[in-house]
């Protein structure tokens, strides 16, 4: 950790995730902070010339309009780009929750992204913190556009001139290319929903219990960031027993067959023996 000038830190690189900062919540965030509250520290990325903040605009925000010049930062090493990929998954993990329109325009920008966009929708959907169903259906909007805009070429009065495909049937040449690349993951992102409901549910259950706690704002911040990494802890020591039993299962199947073999080699030994 190091403390950095909040003019040091650029925010000019579409680090930003969300549509628009809740200013009530910059408010609420400084007034806590001029009572002496302290909040867990930005994270910015150094590309060896510039410091980009990648997580904690709100608190950010706040400083400044507490006249502060200077902020506590998690420095992290790595590019401008990697500092946006953070940024787009960092308040899908903890803070201030995401809305409908912020998950869309993370989702659009990764999707329009060269590298990014081949990620799987379920792997989009996870960086995000969104249904990989509601990933489908803005790829699936992209798609259309893209086709929508791609002009056809017809032949009038003996001259080649382009024509917008609105009206030409595109529609429905979308719906079947969209309908043909669902149907092979509609199972695993039901499963991905069924199991993020689940997930989202048990945090709303956290909440509404947090909430109820005796507990400033920023005590109940600290106790929910507990709870999630203990419950993620839990989710990948459930993904590593999962795995040590199939790792059994497989030697226990393995060992069946060696047992097996042994034994058919041990029949075929009393046979020549017994003709010997």
């Amino acid at each position: 950790m190091k403390k950095l000038a909040l003019d040091a830190i650029r925010l000019d690189g579409e680090t930003q995730a969300r549509v628009s900062l809740n200013q009530d919540v910059v408010t609420e965030y400084a007034a806590h902070m001029q009572e002496g509250d302290t909040f867990p520290s930005i994270v910015v990325f150094h590309d060896g010339s510039d410091y980009w903040l990648a997580d904690g605009f709100h608190r950010y925000m706040a400083h400044k309009q507490n006249k502060a010049t200077e902020i506590e930062c998690d420095v992290r090493t790595g590019t401008l780009e990697e500092a946006r990929l953070y940024a787009y998954g960092a308040n899908g993990r903890r803070g201030l929750s995401l809305s409908r329109e912020d998950k869309r325009k993370i989702v659009l920008s990764m999707l329009k992204h060269p590298e990014w966009k081949k990620w799987a929708n379920t792997e989009i959907a996870k960086h995000v913190g969104c249904s990989s169903m509601t990933v489908g259906r803005i790829k699936s909007g992209l798609v259309y556009d893209a086709e929508k805009e791609q002009p056809k070429k017809v032949v009038r009065n003996g001259k080649v001139q382009e024509v917008k495909t609105q009206n030409l049937g595109k529609q429905k040449k979308v719906v079947e290319i969209v309908e043909a690349e669902q149907e092979s993951d509609t199972l695993a992102e039901l499963t991905d929903t069924i199991n993020e409901l689940h997930t989202e549910n048990q945090k709303l259950k956290d909440a509404i219990a947090i909430g109820q706690w005796d507990a400033s704002e920023i005590e109940k911040l600290d106790i929910q960031e507990t709870v999630e990494e203990l419950r993620e802890k839990a989710r990948v020591l459930e993904i590593d027993n999962a795995a040590l039993r199939d790792s059994r299962d497989m030697f226990q199947a393995r060992n069946a067959e060696l047992m097996q073999t042994v034994k058919n080699l041990q029949t075929k030994l009393r046979k020549i023996e017994a003709a010997a």
